[in-house]
């Protein structure tokens, strides 16, 4: 699969997985309000409900109807009784436990009067809620005993609802308190409306006209006073808090998925990025990230997979470009190398060759045949070094490219070195104490040239008659070959560059002879017999290790 596919593929999957995360946090919320409605006792005003939401709180089995809980408390709280009667009037079930059966014309007087409500439900049944007025029971008691003589019973009842008891003119004014404590009037309007929705009235109020024209008015504090206006304010706030709620959760949920999709996609992409940077600044280092690859292998996380491709590619252009880097560096070293060394080491000898013969072909001077070879053999030995210079130049390049045909045989070490120091031209070279046969595996005439550069670098570069050791030492599975001498020591400036090409360069008018390019060479074939070569010096004297892996096989 392309990495466009799977991308698009990924991005469907996150975008599924958030809806349906959403979807499923709506719906919780709708099941929780719904819960929250059915867990509650009661309806908050009976008269306000509509058919189909208190149909279901109807029960019928076997002919018996029976009335819910929530349905029984709802009319308690709503200051009345609830009945479910036929067509005819007859009592099916009731909130009330001695209820009795209506007729037709009780129906319409409890309608007319606003005392409750009635419900037309199915099979051509009704429910009905009837309002208890307390002030309305009480005036009855009062206007039937009269109202001069109100019974010591009336009273108790009327001071355990805290009612209050006022007869007013006809035209609306108050004219004494007969029971309770005085209170401010009563408007007309509010005696003219009575009580109404039990409910929705603050104070109950019931009132009677009597035979001298005057109103007899009884009023007390409301017990189911609960209006439905707070209560719809109360709702819609409850709503309003709900959807700000529901918004925030929105934003966090929308917050953490970005998040999530920013740490899938962004925390990748700025890798590759930084990565990129690196690359551009010849910086070819890997780059590792332990929140996006695995400790062991390296590899991206499963999460970050998808990145494997590019990942991928990344590391094999980095690869391409250090080797390339690596190949111009090198080839530019080469280079500088090749011109630096060759001009130096040529422009010395090829100027005082250049000087000689200016001299000799000078007509201001009449030259004796002595100082003629004296400048010819100077000349000669110029042409003698550069010369050597090519040659050495040459064969350290030969080997650098692995041109050099190296003959690996089987060397007695030991008698080697007792040959070489035998035959070798340089004086003052001594062996020390060898005990044991070392067998290595070389090329006998390269060792040979090792050999000669060392010393004869030592004996170059030490007073005259200053002893060179050579010893033979067995390390595990490595034998070492030390040259050591006790002269003045190599200064530490030139002992970090010993073994670079060209650092001592040439000066014709010293009597120290070479090219230049001994220790270099001496390096190169030591490694190219897989072999290591150290150099330590001090003001005691230095000592040069030359280190090559023993044949098993010819032990000690």
């Amino acid at each position: 699969m392309r990495l466009s596919s799977k991308m698009t593929f990924r991005f469907i999957s996150y975008f599924a997985v958030f809806y349906i995360v959403l979807l499923l946090s709506v719906m919780s919320l709708i099941f929780y309000a719904i819960y929250e409605n059915d867990k509650a006792t009661s309806y908050v005003n009976l008269m306000t409900m509509d058919k189909m939401d208190i149909e279901m709180d109807i029960e019928e089995k076997n002919g018996h109807y029976k009335l819910s809980q929530k349905l029984i408390n709802s009319a308690e709280k709503s200051g009345g009784v609830i009945h479910l009667l036929d067509e005819n009037g007859q009592l099916l079930a009731s909130s009330e436990k001695q209820a009795v059966s209506y007729t037709m014309k009780e129906l319409v007087e409890i309608e007319k009067k606003e005392q409750g409500h009635i419900w037309r439900i199915k099979n051509d049944q009704y429910l009905v809620f009837i309002q208890n007025n307390k002030a309305e029971n009480l005036l009855e008691v009062i206007v039937a005993k009269g109202i001069r003589h109100i019974s010591s019973t009336t009273k108790q009842h009327l001071s355990k609802s805290d009612a209050i008891v006022e007869q007013y003119s006809a035209n609306g004014h108050r004219e004494k308190v007969l029971f309770g404590k005085e209170t401010k009037e009563l408007e007309p309007i509010k005696i003219l409306m009575g009580s109404g929705n039990l409910t929705e009235t603050k104070e109950l109020v019931a009132s009677e006209v009597l035979s001298n024209g005057s109103l007899l008015v009884v009023r007390m504090k409301n017990p189911y006073y609960n209006p439905s206006e707070p209560i719809f304010m109360n709702r819609l706030r409850m709503g309003l808090i709900a959807i700000a709620i529901f918004h925030v959760y929105l934003l966090i949920l929308i917050v953490i998925f970005s998040a999530f999709i920013g740490n899938r996609f962004g925390r990748p992409v700025l890798h590759f990025l930084k990565r990129i940077e690196k690359l551009a600044g010849q910086d070819f280092s890997f780059v590792s990230d332990h929140k996006l690859r695995r400790k062991g292998n390296g590899r991206f996380k499963r999460k970050y997979r998808i990145f494997d491709e590019v990942d991928q590619s990344l590391t094999q252009l980095s690869t391409t470009l250090a080797d390339n880097e690596c190949k111009i560096q090198q080839s530019e070293k080469l280079r500088e190398e090749w011109i630096t060394g060759l001009s130096h080491d040529l422009k010395t000898p090829l100027s005082s060759i250049f000087g000689y013969s200016k001299m000799l072909s000078s007509t201001d001077y009449e030259w004796s045949q002595e100082d003629v070879r004296k400048f010819a053999n100077t000349m000669q030995e110029k042409a003698k070094y550069m010369d050597a210079l090519i040659e050495d130049l040459t064969y350290t390049y030969q080997l650098k490219n692995n041109a050099i045909v190296i003959s690996r045989e089987d060397v007695n070490l030991k008698a080697f070195l007792y040959e070489y120091v035998k035959n070798t031209t340089f004086k003052n070279v001594k062996i020390e104490q060898m005990n044991c046969e070392i067998h290595i595996l070389a090329d006998s005439i390269l060792l040979k040239r090792i050999l000669d550069n060392i010393v004869g670098n030592a004996e170059k570069h030490t007073s005259e008659g200053t002893s060179i050791y050579l010893q033979l030492s067995n390390l595990n599975s490595k034998v070492q070959l030390q040259i050591r001498d006790e002269g003045q020591g190599i200064p530490k400036e030139e002992l970090d560059n010993l073994f670079n090409r060209y650092y001592r360069g040439t000066n014709t008018t010293s009597e120290a002879s070479g090219t230049g390019l001994g220790l270099a060479i001496t390096k190169q074939l030591v490694e190219a017999m897989d072999g290591e070569i150290t150099v330590q010096s001090n003001s005691l004297g230095t000592v040069v290790k030359v280190v090559f892996s023993r044949l098993e096989s010819k032990g000690v």
